[in-house]
């Protein structure tokens, strides 16, 4: 059988960096070694090449991953597209998005939803499709005709790892350049894990995995990373928390310093765990890895309690201090309310300063499909899917559209602040020449090259940012009018 697995274009209005493998298209397509399967990637592809791919392979089964909100109404448009042009074709949908949200795929032209991980329940759907179109015993599967469900079964979350297949890259080759991560460095995804034990409100990771957390075994994942193209030299691990089982983490570390594997390494890890495990951090660091997202989110531990975090602003500043002790370049990520007041912005500016964070993050609060937070605040989302990048705000601000962003992008001036940065270097170059070691630790400074691109990438991001606030004032007036 042809199958043609399809990662949807972007959102025009999206502002977020980087592009990054389609992973799990990569899996599924793994999972059916006996059928003739090929990835489109329309974040690169045209749409008459879409139109020319399926002319040419005839597929009798399309699918899309929607993994992320942002690709939702692109995603829609295309289906409609191909089903009006090619009918003869079942067209199908999983990912995040479809799993939590499935009412927006119960259309006309969607013949299949997939709930959660679909490595068991996609081959079986293609092999039933190949013999006798009978889905009842398909679980995590919803079949639509017409638009209507008529056949429904729930995820027994029952994967194993050994129902995870190693990636088809092969079928990714004329992409593999292209693939980088939000500086620009060509980039592979791995999954050490899935699914998450925390229980945090603006995520929806462990809603989506309903509580279940899945461990791949360090050798299969060593395995994968030593199978990776040559020309790729950097590694993501595309997990929730790269290290949340450390016993894995160690073994794997082995692994990759015993067979002189040479890349770079980054990925997500909470606080308490490099508080915990700092000679796990400083054994990665041994093999390469040269950066970490940690979620400090707040600044206080009243603010993690309230969105369940289940940690404490101490392991925050800690874990700051060991990864600047051992030299593992972080990312920090700030959560910004739209509820925030200028003060609000002022006080993260301020604790960035303190705690001398070279390279901050500041992503937009945004009410992720299944997560506390979008049911909480989901009847006030005012702007569409489209903007779903967290760097837009889709529920109105407290403050005037325009004065939020502002306060924004003057956080991120300040807390990329070039004036700093260039008085650290010259105190470090002087701490070299006097071999003053504690001068020369304080006064770590992000790469001045990178500094210049980010400043410049700002004035990009304020550019678009004031041309979208207005749509949001005029959104926002038409809502008072009806009130």
């Amino acid at each position: 059988m042809n199958v043609l697995l399809i990662h949807p274009p972007d959102s025009k209005h999206s502002i977020a960096l980087g592009r990054f493998e389609p992973l799990s298209l990569e899996v599924l397509a793994a999972t059916i070694p006996n059928h003739n399967v090929s990835i489109l990637d329309l974040r690169i592809e045209s749409l008459k090449k879409l139109d020319a791919h399926i002319s040419k392979l005839e597929p009798k089964v399309i699918g899309m991953t929607v993994n992320n909100t942002i690709h939702v109404i692109n995603s829609l448009k295309i289906l409609e597209h191909i089903n009006n042009n090619y009918p003869d074709s079942k067209l199908i949908v999983g990912g995040h998005h479809p799993t939590m949200l499935p009412n927006d795929f119960r259309k006309p032209f969607v013949d299949a939803i997939f709930y959660g991980w679909a490595e068991t329940s996609f081959p079986a759907y293609i092999e039933t499709l190949s013999n006798s179109n009978k889905f009842e015993h398909i679980q995590g599967i919803e079949i639509l005709h017409d638009g209507k469900t008529i056949i429904q079964n729930k995820h027994l979350w029952d994967l194993r790892t050994s129902d995870i297949p190693f990636p088809r890259r092969d079928l990714i080759t004329q992409y593999i350049g292209k693939y980088r991560n939000e500086i620009g460095k060509k980039t592979s995804l791995v999954n050490t894990t899935r699914g998450c034990l925390n229980r945090c409100s603006f995520c929806s990771v462990w809603k989506f995995a309903n509580g279940h957390i899945l461990l791949r075994s360090p050798q299969d994942v060593f395995s994968e990373i030593a199978s990776l193209p040559d020309r790729i030299h950097r590694v993501h691990f595309a997990d929730d928390n790269t290290f949340i089982n450390i016993d894995n983490s160690k073994e794997l570390a082995q692994l990759i310093l015993k067979s002189r594997i040479r890349k770079k390494y980054s990925g997500y890890c909470r606080s308490d765990t490099i508080v915990k495990h700092p000679e796990l951090m400083k054994a990665w660091k041994n093999i390469g890895l040269d950066n970490l997202c940690v979620g400090f989110e707040v600044t206080d531990n009243h603010q993690l309690k309230e969105i369940n975090k289940g940690n404490v602003i101490s392991n925050n500043e800690e874990a700051a201090k060991i990864l600047n002790e051992i030299g593992i370049p972080f990312r920090p990520h700030f959560l910004i309310n739209p509820s925030f007041a200028k003060k609000d912005f002022e006080r993260i500016a301020c604790y960035v300063q303190t705690l001398n964070l070279k390279s901050p993050i500041f992503p937009i609060l945004t009410p992720i499909p299944g997560s506390d937070n979008f049911e909480k605040v989901k009847n006030s989302i005012h702007l569409d899917y489209n903007y779903f990048d967290f760097i837009h705000s889709v529920i109105p601000t407290q403050l005037q559209p325009k004065d939020f962003y502002r306060s924004w992008i003057k956080l991120c001036y300040k807390s990329y602040s070039l004036r700093k940065n260039l008085l650290r270097y010259f105190k470090k170059k002087f701490a070299k020449l006097t071999s003053n070691r504690q001068l020369e630790k304080n006064n770590q400074h992000l790469n001045l090259t990178k500094l210049f691109r980010l400043r410049l990438l700002s004035i990009y991001f304020m550019i678009k940012l004031i041309r979208h606030y207005r749509r949001e004032e005029k959104l926002l007036a038409r809502n008072q009018i009806d009130k």
